[in-house]
């Protein structure tokens, strides 16, 4: 078995494998705009194409879910066919998720994010999960947020993070269905104070007074290349992760 990906699977394979299974992995994405760049899947494809490539380095100790392809989207909801969940039916999702994994006997779970709306959420539901249901759990993220240093050595845009040249050469690299090759645009900045006071607490920023065009960055200049390169450092820090906590390995 090449990787142990559960909608790939049926019950009685799951059942094959499932004493050596160590850890739950689930990825968590969202639907919403990515300006002219990408589709609404964005998101969810990138955590879940890196979670199933981080499966094949450990398999069989790790199991991917199906992925969560709604997220916490208000901040992008004035830009049509964008849907979002509430942040408590979102970590209800994830308890249940999780719960129903602990009743086959995996009590260790990782969600890979690939969505930043997500993230206090995610904070919230690993709480939740280790002091009321007794379940070892973390997030972390997929993109951009774990190859920043690498990010940083480029040319790129000041303001980056959203169908950015970043998100836009992951995607063409790992899923470039998402990619909208013939529409890649520059984002459409406005006069906001959007990343302009980095001291500054957090702010729930509405993406319709950042961006015109839904986008940061600038994605005409993504490459297949990069994302490759980001891939690779993305993947060594995922499963060196996984690896030394959950594994427990040196």
């Amino acid at each position: 078995m090449k990787r142990l990906v559960l909608s790939e699977l049926s019950w009685p394979e799951f059942n094959r494998y499932k004493d050596g299974i160590e850890l739950a992995i689930i990825p968590t994405g969202s639907h919403e705009q990515h300006g002219p760049n990408l589709t609404f899947a964005a998101d969810t494809d990138r955590a879940y194409e890196m979670s199933k490539l981080l499966a094949e380095r450990l398999c069989p100790k790790v199991l991917v879910c199906p992925p969560v392809n709604y997220g916490i989207s208000y901040h992008h909801m004035k830009f049509s066919g964008t849907i979002t969940l509430r942040i408590e039916t979102f970590i209800s999702v994830i308890m249940d998720i999780a719960w129903s994994l602990e009743q086959h006997g995996i009590k260790k779970i990782l969600m890979v994010n690939a969505h930043g709306g997500n993230r206090y959420a995610l904070g919230v539901a690993i709480t939740k999960l280790k002091y009321e249901l007794g379940i070892d759990a973390s997030w972390i993220g997929s993109g951009t947020d774990l190859s920043s240093d690498l990010l940083a050595q480029k040319n790129l845009s000041k303001i980056t993070g959203h169908a950015c040249e970043g998100e836009v050469s992951q995607s063409m690299h790992i899923a470039p269905w998402l990619v909208k090759k013939d529409d890649l645009s520059k984002g459409k900045l406005k006069d906001s104070l959007y990343k302009k006071r980095e001291w500054w607490g957090e702010i729930p920023w509405s993406f319709d007074d950042i961006t015109e065009n839904g986008a940061l960055g600038d994605a005409t200049i993504a490459s297949k290349e990069l994302g490759k390169e980001m891939t690779d450092l993305i993947l060594k820090r995922l499963e060196s992760f996984v690896r030394e906590y959950f594994l427990k390995e040196k």
